[in-house]
């Protein structure tokens, strides 16, 4: 959750987080990724809840909360354009349209969900996992960070329920994100000269 936060923190300030982050964290991840994939071929229970599988299918659920909530609620012509154009990458988990177009890099509107809303999905997943309503992810499948979220969660934990808890996270962080999305979205349009009522 530390990790997370703080990488999500360097994103506000226009830092690509990922990039400084997984530099330190992805050795880390793999070594506990191989110890799942060995208890997994040895028939065993995999040991590590948290692992580079973890990371990419289910810590990283967050962000994309912001431009399904622009699909959802958004009015104003700024976020109609951007929609367009942002939502089908987001499904393959390319937020950069999203992270510029809004923008959410120093934008104190979306402060708290581009901070912490990965730390909700991170805090949801890790429970399902440890109370054991979801598998843990094998290791045996580490698929790229491309891979859409709901088919990732299937192909890591080797479950239909990976999927389902993928969607428990989309959905949740879609709710955090629309209160803040409604906030931005009448600003815009009063911007615009509608007045917000359009």
């Amino acid at each position: 959750m530390l990790v997370k936060l703080f990488g999500q923190l360097l994103w506000f300030f226009g830092i690509h987080g990922d990039s400084i982050v997984n530099g330190v964290m992805t050795p880390i991840f793999q070594v506990l990724q191989d110890q799942n994939k060995t208890a997994s071929l040895a028939g065993k229970l995999p040991p590590n809840i948290i692992s580079q599988s973890f990371w990419d299918g289910f810590a990283s659920i967050g962000v994309i909360g912001s431009i399904f909530a622009i699909i959802l609620i958004a009015q104003s012509r700024r976020y109609r354009s951007m929609k367009k154009i942002a939502g089908i990458p987001y499904l393959f988990n390319i937020g950069e349209p999203t992270l510029f177009g809004i923008p959410l890099m120093l934008n104190v509107t979306y402060f708290i969900p581009l901070v912490f809303s990965n730390v909700v999905s991170i805090v949801i997943s890790y429970s399902a996992f440890a109370m054991h309503l979801v598998p843990i992810p094998t290791g045996l499948v580490q698929v790229p960070w491309t891979t859409p979220i709901v088919i990732s969660g299937y192909l890591v934990t080797g479950s239909i329920s990976g999927a389902i808890l993928q969607i428990v996270c989309f959905i949740v962080v879609i709710l955090i994100w629309i209160p803040f999305v409604r906030v931005a979205d009448h600003e815009i349009l009063v911007e615009e000269g509608s007045g917000g009522n359009k």
